[in-house]
């Protein structure tokens, strides 16, 4: 019922680290209320997995296929924009979760994705767009908490994993819930908002899940070609062939020039920007000629 970590190393993100004091005017004043309530939902979920692991289930849970309209109809309601459901593949999971302290998850996991403003992240690096990228931070992470405890109330057992960090790589897991696919610069695209989403996970002693519906979903062709992602990144951080690990996992970014420049500008957001799905959108590209 429960699911470890076979060794794949995680990042430590240290939320100290970001540089806030060079934000001026309304950045300003948005920034230093969105940060408080990062830490808050990080709390929150710490406290959830805490209780959750108090008592440990006897047995898998199973549910009515009614019960999954219940949660989408909720998650829906919370402004969760994307939901998808996928077992938990431990070889996703991290050896340690610096942010949650997450150790175990449950067998299956609800993938959550929320959008980032459109205009916000436009503004990439500058501070609009940074601010966006913490807000969702905070909005995902308390919406993934009420969903949670939804669920809780219903009898059933969850985990919250927080957007910020993670016990898991989310972007993996949401192409295994059929949400989208991999992008040069590492991140999940979608057909509805490109790169423009930020992830979190609920892990649940559920079963079974819903059916997965297989969307026609291609974009490798065209990452291929365009590589503007690693063209426009300020650090170079994005490589222009990924690295297959022995474990499977793929590395598409050098981490330590990435997360540098994520601090100093609370969330660069350049890769998104940048990006033609975020642009133009899925449809104009599948019909477009790279």
């Amino acid at each position: 019922m429960l699911k470890k970590s076979k060794g794949l190393k995680s990042r430590l993100i240290e939320l100290k680290k970001f540089d806030i004091t060079d934000i001026k005017g309304s950045s300003s004043d948005k920034i230093k209320r969105i940060i408080p309530k990062v830490f808050k939902t990080v709390r929150k979920a710490i406290a959830g997995y805490k209780k959750e692991l108090a008592e440990l289930p006897k047995e898998i849970q199973t549910v009515p296929k009614e019960f999954w309209m219940e949660i989408e109809e909720k998650a829906a309601i919370l402004g969760i924009d994307l939901i998808g459901y996928a077992p938990i593949d431990d070889k996703l999971m991290f050896e340690e979760d610096h942010i949650g302290g997450i150790e175990v998850l449950y067998q299956n996991a609800i993938v959550l994705g929320m959008e980032m403003d459109y205009d916000a992240i436009d503004t990439a690096p500058d501070p609009p767009a940074g601010v966006e990228s913490m807000n969702i931070y905070a909005e995902l992470g308390e919406a993934t908490n009420k969903l949670t405890n939804f669920i809780r109330s219903k009898g059933y057992r969850a985990i919250a994993c927080h957007p910020l960090g993670g016990p898991i790589l989310y972007p993996a897991m949401a192409v295994k819930a059929g949400l989208g696919q991999i992008g040069t610069q590492g991140l999940l695209i979608t057909k509805k908002f490109g790169p423009r989403q930020r992830l979190s996970l609920i892990a649940v002693n559920i079963s079974p899940l819903p059916e997965k519906i297989e969307v026609k979903f291609e974009i490798e062709a065209y990452c291929q070609k365009c590589k503007r992602c690693a063209l426009m990144c300020p650090v170079n951080a994005i490589y222009d062939e990924p690295i297959v690990n022995e474990n499977g996992t793929v590395t598409r970014i050098d981490g330590e020039n990435c997360i540098q420049y994520f601090y100093e500008t609370t969330g660069c957001s350049v890769c998104i920007k940048e990006c033609p799905f975020h642009k133009i959108g899925y449809k104009a590209m599948y019909y477009s000629r790279l």
